[in-house]
């Protein structure tokens, strides 16, 4: 992926299980489905606050790109998603 790559929101969920949060984007024209473990299941785990891609956990390059990717205004329906997973990106997974 470079930098200049289109990123767009395709569609986003707040999953019931206390918190996890659910955003696929359309990156280069691929679609990449992204997630981050909030659940009261796994509060006090070492997954909780895990960001997930296809392929699992991602590491902190990965977090580091994706955070550039949605650190941008975002609108529509997802944008109260897009911006507490970048917050939690910012606070937490990569604080």
């Amino acid at each position: 992926m470079t930098d200049a790559a289109p990123v767009t929101v395709v569609n986003c969920a707040a999953a019931s299980d206390g918190g996890s949060l659910w955003l696929q984007l359309s990156v280069d024209g691929q679609i990449k489905d992204y997630g981050l473990n909030r659940s009261i299941a796994s509060r006090g785990t070492a997954q909780y606050g895990s960001v997930s891609g296809e392929h699992g956990p991602l590491s902190k390059e990965e977090l580091s790109e994706l955070l550039l990717m949605l650190d941008v205004p975002q609108q529509g329906m997802c944008a109260g998603l897009v911006e507490e997973f970048v917050q939690f990106l910012k606070t937490s997974a990569l604080g």
